[in-house]
């Protein structure tokens, strides 16, 4: 019997620099979070310590049998002044690529992660005119100093703000809003979280086409490309046309934008399904995630299966994790998901690695560190790790696969 992965599969997991780090001062998340109110539960502080501890943490997927680590680098450590580029910070980002290939892992090398310099957001950050330029001139440079990454992601979730924009909007108090600008240098929108969708689907989307072609000057043998969020869309009787105005509004551009990229970064981790009164949610007794998310590993396969009957663009699943305290829940999903990822393959799909969200418990943006996906927990008093039973799991999976 064939295996249900190819053999140059490629097994990983995943983190961000701004969630792990630690002390990222001069990103416009590290102001925002120190705002008065702050939108933010919490402060990132020192996050997992993970700029000091990179070499462990890649110890530690190296031990779980894994073949590549996703991780990104800081453009607000790089330029944290407008035209200043750090060769301290490049230097740091090159050790953590070696660290990567001295245990035999790939690195995955992502740019941006959701965070800009301030100095840059001050600016107006993905909606500033010179924002695909400025952004191609950080890439190129990063590039040429990371000798030794298998692949590139330009843009993290590129598609988010137009995802998330219902959800965060709908919390924020007008006195955080206000704190929050104060802190920022000018309007929420231009944190890339809260960008607004002509941004996002201008600038963002021409600014990922001037890095890949930066990226590939830098290093003509590197894939490129951008990760997705794509939640598996579901409907209800009578819901049907505010599913297919979600794909099409949410998915469809990004991913024919990706049409000539070496992949494409499939990120999930739920269902979102459409009513009939044109609202979304997670259907009655549905069970739910701490994020407040169906929990539904399947949708993992689903929708890898609906890009392969669309596009062509060979895919990657970048991001995929459970969120909770029950770890051996968090097991069960992994086995869940790659079942499923199994079954898109076997249909067809070009799918060509999968990455699990996230090798630590870390900072989860505007929610703190109460929501844990990790395989690793962190006592943030000590920084020590331990590795969790699902990572064992997900270790015995990976054997039995490849």
């Amino acid at each position: 019997m064939p295996k249900p992965f190819p053999p140059d599969f490629v097994w990983g997991t995943a983190t961000a620099a701004h969630q792990i780090e630690g002390n990222n001062v001069n990103s416009d998340c590290w102001a925002l979070e120190h705002a008065k109110p702050s939108l933010f539960a919490e402060p990132s502080g020192d996050a997992t310590d993970s700029y000091h501890r990179f070499a462990e943490d890649v110890e530690i997927v190296a031990s779980l049998g894994l073949d590549a680590y996703r991780f990104s680098i800081e453009w607000a450590r790089i330029e944290p002044e407008d035209g200043f580029f750090s060769e301290a910070a490049l230097a740091h980002y090159q050790r953590c690529v070696a660290a990567c290939l001295a245990k035999g892992l790939k690195p995955v090398v992502t740019f941006h992660h959701f965070t800009l310099p301030r100095w840059l957001t001050a600016k107006g950050g993905f909606a500033a005119v010179d924002f695909p330029a400025r952004f191609a001139a950080y890439c190129e440079k990063a590039a040429r100093s990371l000798d030794g990454m298998a692949m590139a992601c330009t843009i993290n979730e590129l598609n988010l703000p137009l995802l998330a924009r219902g959800y965060f909007f709908e919390q924020i108090k007008p006195d955080a809003k206000a704190a929050a600008e104060k802190a920022l240098g000018g309007p929420l929108t231009n944190f890339f979280i809260f960008a607004d969708d002509g941004a996002v689907l201008g600038n963002g989307i021409a600014a990922h086409r001037a890095a890949r072609s930066a990226i590939k000057t830098a290093r003509p043998g590197v894939p490129v490309g951008m990760t997705l969020a794509i939640s598996e869309e579901a409907a209800e009787p009578g819901a049907e046309a505010y599913r297919d105005t979600r794909l099409n509004r949410l998915y469809v551009p990004f991913l024919d934008a990706a049409a000539d990229d070496d992949f494409v970064g499939v990120q999930n981790y739920t269902r979102t399904t459409s009513r009939a009164d044109g609202s979304t949610g997670v259907p009655a007794g549905a069970p739910r995630t701490t994020m407040g998310y169906e929990d539904r590993p399947q949708a993992l396969g689903e929708v890898c299966r609906w890009i392969a009957n669309r596009w062509k663009t060979p895919m990657y699943v970048t991001e995929n994790g459970f969120s909770g305290d029950d770890d051996a829940r968090r097991a069960e999903f992994i086995s869940q998901a790659l079942d499923g990822l199994a079954a898109a393959i076997a249909s067809g799909a070009d799918i060509r690695g999968y990455f699990y969200w996230s090798l630590l418990d870390n900072f989860e943006w505007l929610l703190g560190y109460r929501q844990r996906f990790g395989l690793v927990s962190v006592d943030r008093a000590t920084q020590k790790r331990q590795i969790k039973d699902s990572a064992k799991t997900y270790a015995s999976l990976v054997r039995k696969h490849a």
